[in-house]
């Protein structure tokens, strides 16, 4: 039984599922959330480009730099498995999707597959389930964040580390505007408040730029720095979001 399901996975998702997934998506951009489309964005270029290969969009380019950033962590799958992982994606999130696009397109012969769609699929925990802190960070998990912080599950280095798309955990919580994880890291042993980007970008770079009046509030509080200078020379003042954010800052 495993081997054989094995085997099957290992033939999946084929080309047809692939594009018949892909329209689905555009079909039916309502049922998903921001996060979600995200991830199908990142997977599609990754399947049908390959890994990233273009340079990271400035910091005033917000939705590029999110789509940018999802191509990003997925650049390490091969196109083959990028497909497989877009389609699992759709499955987990809209289990009756296939079903869904059948009837769409005129076939009314799906009644003894709909009855049982939504069962017989399995589920991928290993896939849906964060295994480091900075996915945790992304994804919002504060309470998990907190667990990890509070009982010194976390070494300094890796509080301060650039992942591969050249951001620490304090830029992940600024650009997606979490004050409630930020709160949690900055009050972690060892955070480095004024820690860089790979463009030379502190978090408080990132909360201003995107107007995350919290962030701010609570970066400052803890002392960040307002003039260090990201390698275009800018200050967190010079990208802010509009003069409320400016006059904030100063």
């Amino acid at each position: 039984m495993s081997d054989a399901y094995d085997d099957l996975m290992a033939s999946e998702p084929n080309e047809e599922q692939f594009y018949k997934a892909t329209i689905f998506l555009q079909q039916n951009i309502g049922l998903f959330q921001q996060k979600e489309l995200l991830q199908f964005y990142g997977l599609y270029k990754q399947a049908t480009v390959g890994a990233c290969n273009i340079p990271k969009p400035g910091i005033f380019s917000a939705q590029s730099r999110a789509k940018w950033y999802a191509w990003s962590e997925v650049s390490h799958l091969d196109q083959q498995t990028a497909k497989a992982h877009y389609v699992r994606l759709m499955d987990s999130l809209q289990p009756e999707w296939s079903c869904r696009s059948r009837v769409a397109s005129g076939d009314h012969n799906v009644s003894s597959t709909c009855s049982w769609v939504s069962v017989s699929l399995p589920k991928r925990e290993e896939e849906k389930k964060s295994s480091s802190l900075v996915d945790h960070v992304k994804e919002g998990n504060v309470d998990i964040v907190r667990s990890i912080i509070e009982t010194g599950d976390v070494r300094t280095e890796d509080l301060n580390n650039l992942d591969e798309a050249g951001l620490g955990l304090l830029h992940w919580a600024a650009d997606r505007g979490n004050a409630a994880v930020l709160q949690c890291l900055l009050v972690a042993e060892g955070i480095n408040v004024n820690l860089c980007d790979s463009d030379g970008q502190t978090a408080l770079h990132y909360a201003s730029s995107c107007g995350n009046h919290e962030c701010i509030l609570l970066l400052r509080k803890h002392n960040a720095d307002c003039t260090i200078k990201d390698a275009n020379g800018d200050t967190c003042v010079d990208v802010a979001f509009n003069e409320k954010i400016k006059t904030l800052l100063n």
